[in-house]
């Protein structure tokens, strides 16, 4: 059980590592503030690719995943969702303890999807699921798993440390999670 655990630890950090040489951020280097409202920039307009702008949006980003479905994809209560304190209103970030991290970034577009997912096309553990306009998932050992799904010109960061023991992270549980979020955004 011990080395099980240090192979999915090993694994985490070996993924975390490849999504932030794609170009890819940690889910958790952003923040939000809970509650607040704004307009819809033209940039952010479905269909929309181009995001040179900063939208002037902000949401509640722990609104977009809840603590039941947290539980439900985890198998255990990871408590309520925090808004981290690491980014722009822009960019906001959530996090159900260690275990689920999730940011929003309205101005990265398709060309940032593309750049941050390319390296995982064609890799045995990775997985292109019908989410928004377009998803790309990396999942290790059904346990550990980075999601990144495309709608519009906002990109949803979705990161994953599931119980080792449950190995129940699996494209069908990311498929429910991220069509549940991205109905949200």
């Amino acid at each position: 059980m011990k080395l099980q655990t240090r192979s999915v630890t090993a694994a985490l950090l070996i993924l975390t590592v490849a999504v932030a040489a794609c170009g890819g951020g940690s889910a958790t280097s952003s923040s939000a503030s809970q509650g607040q409202t704004g307009t819809q920039t033209q940039a952010d307009a479905p269909g929309n690719s181009t995001a040179s702008t900063a939208s002037t949006q902000s949401i509640n980003v722990c609104a977009l995943i809840t603590e039941p479905e947290a539980t439900a994809l985890l198998g255990s209560d990871p408590g309520p969702g925090t808004a981290t304190d690491m980014g722009s209103a822009t960019s906001p970030a959530c996090a159900y303890g260690a275990s689920l991290t999730f940011g929003v970034d309205r101005t990265g577009g398709k060309a940032k999807f593309d750049s941050d997912t390319s390296s995982m096309q064609g890799a045995a553990n990775s997985h292109t699921l019908a989410v928004g306009d377009a998803c790309a998932a990396t999942i290790v050992a059904n346990t550990v798993a980075s999601m990144e799904i495309l709608k519009g010109s906002t990109i949803l960061t979705v990161m994953v440390q599931g119980d080792p023991t449950l190995q129940n992270i699996t494209p069908a549980a990311l498929t429910k999670l991220g069509t549940a979020a991205v109905g949200r955004l």
